[in-house]
């Protein structure tokens, strides 16, 4: 409404929480107390959209409530009607605030749109924006306000929360340990955290945003990547401003608008310390493994010291035993197990007298049974090595046969370990195929007839469906080379 057609009310006859006339309206036709716009219809409208409507008296007394507000504050209607002032509907520290803005109103001052915590009749609150409007009589003369209440209490929550959050990403960005940024499509830096600035050696913000990122960070300029090549993580080096090179790990975002990227931002991580880390346990573990295998070389070629009628058997056992493996698909760090277990599983024979190993005849009974304690013996030996995998379990079981008939334990199909099986068909294959002091060689064609005849019986059946296609398919050959291990 138009401030200067409204007719203040001189200050000495009416002033709120000062003048202490609750009156009660009972009537609310009386002309003292009409709308120059149509009092009954502004009441009978606030009723129908359901709005929070209070109207006060000069004296600040409640005179109408709408249903609504009653509702929300918990009020009833006679309790409004028996001179109910309106500072009685907010906290107390806000009544100064409510007593000083009413003068103001009543007196024609504009004033903005007040915020109150509204007390309800139970204690409780909910912030509240007051709009308010005058009550004026036939003369235009103000004799009261209306005060429409928003409830902005979720608002305000969400204002809250929103500054909480902002407080946490600030404190995150500013105490972050990795390196935090923003920088435009071109190459400029917009913003970076004091990680970032410290990271990459300079003194300031200000001196790190001058900076072009291509030409002047990344270690070769083609090094950063275009947005597709973002919202990942990538690995680079960067050139601090002494020259040094770090290597970093970035995750990085693309920001977009409307579909279109506008800027990066990311995290930056130092990670030169740890691929120096890395570097040094990678030469360690290759060192440590060559260690390993010339230890494992050594112990087969032992055996073959004892045993030269059966130089090679172990080295052959193991390519074959790794072909079939790998072509039942299995891992390649079970397949690395399988090798190394083939390559010293007749290590226990070094315990046997050599008259027994290098006879060139067939053994007696009793040479038979000293024999068949050597997987025994391996396992006895092998088992206080640290290996990776179970080298002493798998040699142990190299002899076991799927119906129980093998030895030294006689374990059945499924308390025998996989790398056994297939150690077992490839020992029983070389075997065959190769030259023995008591007979000549008979042909892996015959070797693999006798795998066969025992499939399911004595051999797992699908190592020996790997067996058969290696051989037949693939036409695979033992090696014929006996060089030395070492």
């Amino acid at each position: 409404m138009n401030r200067k057609s409204v007719k203040p009310i001189n200050s000495k006859k009416a002033n709120f929480m000062e003048t202490r006339n609750h009156r009660t309206v009972k009537n609310p036709k009386n002309k003292e107390f009409m709308f120059n716009n149509g009092h009954e219809k502004n009441r009978e409208l606030t009723e129908k959209l359901n709005r929070i409507v209070i109207e006060a008296d000069l004296n600040g007394t409640i005179i109408y409530a709408s249903k609504k507000m009653l509702e929300k504050t918990g009020y009833t209607e006679d309790e409004i009607n028996k001179g109910f002032n309106i500072d009685k509907i907010v906290v107390p520290q806000g009544k100064h605030k409510l007593k000083t803005d009413f003068n103001k109103l009543i007196k024609g001052e504009k004033l903005t749109w007040p915020v109150y915590e509204v007390r309800k009749k139970d204690g409780s609150t909910f912030t509240s924006v007051i709009h308010p409007d005058y009550i004026l009589n036939n003369e235009g003369e103000i004799t009261g306000l209306r005060l429409i209440f928003t409830d902005i209490t979720a608002i305000k929550k969400t204002e809250e929360k929103l500054i909480e959050s902002q407080e946490r990403y600030h404190l995150l960005f500013e105490n972050s340990l990795d390196g935090i940024y923003r920088t435009t499509l071109e190459g400029k830096y917009i913003d970076a955290n004091p990680a970032l600035i410290r990271m990459l050696g300079y003194d300031s913000k200000e001196e790190l945003l001058k900076i072009d990122i291509p030409t002047q960070l990344y270690l070769r300029k083609n090094d950063r990547p275009t947005p597709d090549k973002r919202d990942r993580i990538f690995e680079t080096q960067l050139k601090r401003k002494d020259g040094s090179v770090i290597t970093v790990e970035i995750n990085s975002r693309v920001v977009r608008k409307d579909g279109k990227p506008v800027c990066y931002e990311g995290i930056v991580r130092d990670i030169t310390q740890r691929k120096e880390t890395e570097e040094k346990l990678k030469e360690s573990y290759e060192k440590l493994k060559k260690t390993l295998n010339d230890i494992i070389y050594t112990l087969a070629s032992i055996v073959e010291v004892r045993d030269p009628y059966t130089a090679g058997h172990q080295k052959r056992v193991a390519q074959l035993a790794v072909a079939i493996a790998s072509e039942m698909g299995l891992d390649s760090n079970v397949v690395e197990s399988i090798r190394v277990a083939a390559l010293i599983h007749d290590i226990g024979k070094i315990n046997l007298p050599a008259s027994i190993l290098t006879r060139p005849g067939r053994l007696s009974e009793i040479e038979y049974d000293m024999v068949k304690t050597h997987p025994k013996l391996s396992y006895d030996m092998l088992k206080r090595i640290d290996f990776s995998w179970p080298i002493a379990d798998i040699v142990l079981q190299h002899h076991e046969r799927i119906n129980g008939s093998g030895y030294p334990l006689g374990l059945k199909d499924k308390d025998i370990r996989l790398e056994a099986k297939i150690l077992a068909v490839a020992d029983v294959v070389e075997a065959m195929a190769s030259h023995r002091p008591y007979r000549p060689a008979l042909g892996i064609d015959k070797a693999i007839e006798e795998i066969n005849k025992g499939k399911g019986k004595l051999y797992d059946r699908d190592v020996v469906d790997a067996c058969n296609r290696v051989v037949k398919n693939k036409k695979f050959k033992f090696e014929v080379d006996l060089k030395p291990y070492l």
